[in-house]
């Protein structure tokens, strides 16, 4: 399991679709039963989204918010229908267009070329410092 720095194109494609602020186009990688754990949230934030539909619901209010943007510093690692992604994003808040940087792991499973979990273990202090300003 040596890393890369290439995303697999079906994370790169959702991925594109999510800076394009196309949320229907992100949703499209997960399976309708798949969990979205945000283990770092902060207090009062959601820690567990279950089902297709929580997630969508969650995702949708986030164009209004961010903007985003390219990764850099990616590392990909895949083992079977595994995949740990390592990446900071460069995103803009919509309120002032201005640039911040978000440092994600993402702990990926798949069944049947769906995203069936994601543990998202984004930067809480970076997260507020774009929600909050």
């Amino acid at each position: 399991m040596s890393p890369t720095s290439e995303l697999p194109d079906w994370l790169e494609n959702a991925l594109d679709a999510l800076r394009a602020g196309d949320i229907a186009g992100w949703m499209a990688i997960y399976a309708a039963d798949a969990c979205h754990e945000f283990p770092f949230a902060p207090e009062g934030a959601p820690r567990e989204l279950i089902g297709r539909d929580a997630i969508a619901a969650y995702m949708a209010h986030l164009p209004s918010i961010i903007r985003f943007g390219a990764l850099t510093d990616i590392r990909v690692r895949s083992a079977g229908n595994e995949l740990i992604v390592e990446a900071t994003g460069h995103h803009e808040r919509v309120v002032d267009d201005s640039t911040k940087s978000l440092s994600y792991v993402w702990f990926i499973e798949r069944r049947d070329a769906g995203v069936t979990r994601i543990r998202d273990y984004m930067n809480p202090l970076q997260l507020a410092a774009i929600v909050s300003g």
